[in-house]
């Protein structure tokens, strides 16, 4: 099971930075996953998950010139969209060769909008905020990835009631081609319970230290 920096390394200072995809690397975990949108001129993508106030952050084009040197697979989540984003972000990640590690994906009101049914290298998601989105959103847009909420208390209550009640493995059965990622752990306990889980193709996580201590 694969885990992932989340917002590049989001424990401490310096979320989806340079710095913190170097803390990843240093690491040795599989992959990072962080944000990406237009800046302030509304023309520039760049990463960070919040609108940006100043020009002071991390172009995508930077990060992406960066990352090709390591061996990490690529999360990343798209907080808008349009036609001219999309298209613009497809091409810096040809231009530094990457389409084979990099996963663009959203929540449903963005991915919805995304060119499910063109022909691309790279692989393309959607977020299921609750587990019994599985279903609905592999039979709409077949996605290469699905990631699954575990961002509060109900969100995880949910996922593991519906875990107890289905079986895991009999779901990624039912659809082998679609990768199910879960985020956030946030705790020991988190990534203890998630590497149990038969079927998952990983888990993005806050502070990947913690993976060592379980």
């Amino acid at each position: 099971m694969k885990s992932f920096a989340h917002r590049g390394w989001s424990a401490g200072a310096g979320e989806n930075t340079i710095e913190a995809f170097k803390k990843s690397k240093e690491a040795g975990i599989d992959g990072v996953e962080f944000d990406i949108r237009y800046g302030v001129d509304g023309k520039t993508i760049v990463v960070i998950h919040n609108r940006a106030k100043d020009n002071k952050v991390l172009t995508f084009e930077e990060a992406l010139n960066y990352l090709r040197e390591t061996e990490l697979e690529l999360l990343i989540e798209c907080k808008e969209y349009e036609e001219r984003f999309y298209k613009l972000a497809v091409d810096f990640v040809k231009q530094f060769g990457l389409e084979k590690r990099v996963t663009f994906f959203a929540f449903p009101h963005i991915a919805s909008k995304f060119p499910w049914n063109e022909p691309r290298e790279h692989k393309l998601g959607i977020i299921a905020p609750l587990p019994q989105h599985i279903a609905k959103y592999s039979q709409m847009y077949k996605p290469d990835m699905i990631l699954l909420g575990w961002g509060d208390r109900i969100q995880r209550f949910a996922f593991k009631l519906v875990w107890s009640l289905v079986s895991l493995p009999r779901v990624i059965q039912a659809m082998p081609k679609v990768r199910l990622v879960v985020g956030v752990a946030f705790t020991k306990a988190d990534v203890l319970w998630l590497s149990k889980q038969g079927g998952l193709y990983g888990y993005t996580i806050d502070n990947p230290n913690i993976r060592s201590d379980v």
